[in-house]
């Protein structure tokens, strides 16, 4: 089940991120690339963490939100050229999203997962 409030939380992070990494383009493209790669991850891991669930609904959660979130970074930062262009690379983007949310998705439903499994405490020796 998707749960639309962290779909938003990962979309909003991943837009973000990558509209940060645009700006660093022009001082080093290596931080640019580095920071638009782990965009979609990061916003995926954050939404799938949020709503945590089974690992489908991690994949889910975390594929929606890096895919739309790519795809509207890409029509943002492409703004001012031709129609055409902006298309084929949102749609690019948003598919390399997914593919990078869902990564981030695993993650942090593996995160969440990990944190739920306590270790009992010992019992008090009978030795005292």
């Amino acid at each position: 089940m998707v749960n639309w409030s962290a779909v938003g939380i990962g979309f909003v992070v991943t837009v973000v991120l990558e509209i940060v990494g645009i700006f660093f383009l022009s001082l080093d493209a290596a931080v640019s690339t580095f920071i638009g790669v782990f965009a979609p991850i990061i916003g995926g891991l954050i939404a799938a963490y949020w709503a945590g669930g089974s690992y489908r609904e991690g994949i889910t959660n975390g594929g929606l939100a890096a895919g739309m979130g790519s795809f509207i970074a890409a029509f943002i930062v492409l703004s001012g050229t031709d129609l055409i262009p902006i298309i084929i690379s949102a749609v690019i983007s948003g598919v390399i999203g997914v593919v990078l949310g869902i990564i981030g998705g695993l993650v942090g439903i593996l995160s969440k997962k990990q944190g739920k499994e306590k270790v009992p405490p010992e019992k008090p020796s009978e030795e005292d």
